[in-house]
């Protein structure tokens, strides 16, 4: 019995030797792998890198690539853009298509401008008090959106009717409307209308009122 605990004891000593040895020389192995790495980064860093200085060294002036040079000084690429003003400059004196436009804006107010020369005021119904102002042309009045005077009476149709004012005259005329157009209790196609004309389209009456 204790022949086999020797022998066991010089077994097991020897096959620890033997597990040292591997390691040992797995260690090696991958302190080897590890130096060929680090090695071979720093050749690719060095071949990425030397492009990169190249390119400074020749914005700073120093030569050191292909970069065009600017006569009398430094020159690479990034002074270009010192120059593109200058050239814009020089374009816009040649007649470029680019150029700064002076508006003046209270121009285009005259030119778009209309003068009020009179109003209607709503009589009854659910606007009643309301005044809608008219200008010089036409002025469209009904139910649509894009009416001048824009009623809620279901009663009309979407463009009812138009006074229209043109060298001191006002002149109201019905557009087919389906349930007419009345100056005074009176149903019309075409009426010049004064100051104080009573206005009905549908069921909404409206009185007229001029500033000639």
């Amino acid at each position: 019995m204790i022949a086999n605990i020797v022998v066991d004891f010089f077994k097991n000593l020897g096959q620890q030797r033997v597990d040292s040895a591997v390691a040992g020389v797995n260690a090696k192995k991958m302190g080897a792998i590890a130096k060929a790495k680090t090695e071979a980064a720093k050749q690719f860093n060095k071949a990425v890198d030397a492009p990169v200085k190249a390119a400074k060294s020749a914005a700073k002036g120093g030569g050191g690539g292909d970069a065009p040079k600017k006569e009398g000084g430094s020159m690479g690429w990034f002074s270009r853009k010192k120059d593109e003003p200058q050239q814009q400059a020089q374009a816009d004196d040649m007649g470029g298509a680019e150029r700064t436009v002076a508006i003046n804006l209270n121009d285009i107010s005259r030119a778009t401008f209309k003068p009020v020369v009179g109003w209607v005021v709503i009589l009854n119904g659910e606007l009643r008090g309301r005044d809608f102002r008219l200008v010089d042309g036409k002025n469209y009045m009904g139910t649509a959106a894009d009416c001048d005077v824009v009623l809620t009476d279901p009663y009309l149709s979407s463009k009812h009717t138009v006074i229209r004012h043109e060298n001191g005259t006002f002149t109201i005329s019905d557009l087919d409307s389906t349930n007419g157009t009345f100056v005074n209790d009176r149903r019309i196609t075409k009426y010049d209308i004064i100051d104080n004309d009573k206005i009905r389209l549908g069921r909404t009456e409206l009185k007229f009122k001029s500033l000639e």
